[in-house]
């Protein structure tokens, strides 16, 4: 009886011929996407805005590297180089976000020539109008100022601090020059402008019209802060 050959075996064929499939050729590196040349100083203001809509999408605890990097277009250990842990990432996020926010909305009434009131009116609008121009910033705002845990309350109230100083004095010319009520007191009405800014977004954020909310902050301003005694 003769004896079979072992490459006759059907079997041992099939099997022959899975391994040449296994070793088939790997993707070629003409087929990856390679992210386009960047100054370092471009590239971290491309990951930084990057940063922010995935901190805005995922939330402020659930964002992170990879996240960014594919949000990005670059690989994960690009986004390292320029943030090297996930709490300096967070941590630049949320130093945008206070700088957006004191710089481009409080600090430019500082010295506005119109009455106190009018300057607070400008300051909410403008954040109000935020919400569609910089989404990102306003829905990292929004959640970090009500995140009362793992150390995000500490560096808000920094952030918040800041922010009641610089009402404060806006109030304070407004006492100056007579704009607002003597009898309002100024630390309270402060912490009442801060306020709104939650009830501005909460309104935008649930679809209510610009016209709604310029009307309610108009209400606010003139109802609340002005002096009616007042003439400019």
């Amino acid at each position: 009886m003769e004896k079979k050959s072992r490459s006759a075996d059907p079997k041992i064929a099939v099997k022959k011929t899975v391994k040449v499939k296994k070793s088939a050729k790997p993707a070629s590196p003409k087929n990856r996407v390679r992210a386009r040349r960047m100054s370092p100083d471009s590239r971290r203001e491309q990951l930084l805005a990057c940063a922010l809509k995935v901190y805005a999408d995922k939330g402020i605890g659930k964002a992170g590297h990879t996240d960014l990097a594919e949000e990005a277009g670059v690989s994960v250990p690009t986004t390292f180089h320029y943030f090297p842990t996930r709490e300096d990432l967070t941590e630049a996020v949320l130093e945008e976000v206070k700088r957006f926010l004191l710089e481009d909305i409080v600090a430019p009434r500082f010295n506005d020539p119109c009455p106190a009131p009018e300057s607070i009116e400008i300051m909410l609008l403008s954040f109000s109008h935020s919400i569609d121009t910089c989404p990102d910033h306003i829905r990292v705002w929004f959640e970090w100022s009500v995140s009362v845990r793992d150390g995000l309350w500490d560096k808000y109230l920094v952030f918040y601090n800041h922010a009641i100083k610089g009402v404060r004095s806006i109030l304070e010319r407004g006492k100056q020059e007579s704009s607002i009520p003597e009898s309002l007191g100024v630390d309270d009405a402060t912490r009442v402008i801060i306020g709104v800014a939650h009830m501005i977004v909460q309104m935008g954020f649930s679809g209510s019209s610009k016209e709604a909310i310029g009307h309610t902050i108009h209400s606010l301003t003139h109802g609340y802060l002005s002096n009616s005694r007042y003439s400019s």
